[in-house]
């Protein structure tokens, strides 16, 4: 049985590491985009960015370690609407001594073979110990090759998830941008995606769990989250 200290250990362990992935995404967009005023301001993370790299880019950092035991890192990136790129997303959840769920893809938005099949490559020696069932939501957006975990522990499959996090934002940022003006309109691709990502029940209603009013979080999810291209 894991001793009190242990378990402390391996929490704080955790966290930093989940926690030093964030600011590394955050450096990443910081150096290659421009921030941009969020609509509202909530009483957790949130920066987004406008690039020449990409129409835009979301990180989202809930950090309710003290009081709820959870730190939530989201991060997403939309090409350009003449881009058929695809939509860059990576969410962890965190618990204690754990993550309960991992995702990690490329998601279709109008077709870029080079990049998905680069992706498939990129995950396909990947095992998880704990594989995640997609709901029927997911399965509408999501590719084949996604990522997708559960009960990651610190160890070497949480620094094989932060390694890839890091490989594909990378790669992502240095060959997105070249298919810019390749296609005509991905607008209503980007927004299926977003359609769907609403369908998610438990966004709203793990927040409104930690005290978050559920206006609030509706308003999120529809102006900063997963915004509609107009």
């Amino acid at each position: 049985m894991i001793g009190l200290f242990e378990f402390y250990k391996s929490m704080t362990r955790l966290w930093n590491k989940v926690s030093k992935l964030a600011k590394h995404i955050e450096q990443r967009l910081d150096d290659t985009g421009v921030l941009v005023d969020t609509p509202h301001s909530y009483n957790w993370h949130n920066r987004i960015y406008q690039g020449a790299r990409y129409r835009r880019a979301h990180i989202e950092v809930v950090d309710f370690r003290e009081t709820h035991k959870i730190y939530i890192l989201h991060c997403t990136i939309f090409p350009h609407t003449d881009n058929p790129a695809p939509i860059w997303g990576f969410d962890v959840v965190c618990g204690p001594n754990k993550i309960t769920g991992a995702f990690h893809d490329f998601s279709w938005a109008g077709g870029c073979p080079e990049m998905e099949e680069w992706f498939k490559n990129r995950v396909s020696n990947i095992t998880w110990n704990k594989p995640r069932e997609l709901p029927e939501w997911a399965k509408q957006i999501f590719s084949d090759s996604m990522v997708a975990a559960g009960n990651v522990q610190d160890g070497p499959e949480l620094d094989s998830l932060i390694e890839l996090a890091k490989d594909t934002l990378e790669y992502y940022l240095l060959t997105a941008y070249r298919t810019n003006c390749s296609t005509k309109d991905t607008r209503q691709h980007q927004n299926n995606y977003c359609h769907w990502q609403k369908q998610n029940p438990h966004v709203i209603r793990s927040m409104v769990a930690m005290g978050v009013p559920e206006d609030t979080m509706k308003q999120f999810v529809e102006e900063v989250l997963f915004p509609k291209v107009e």
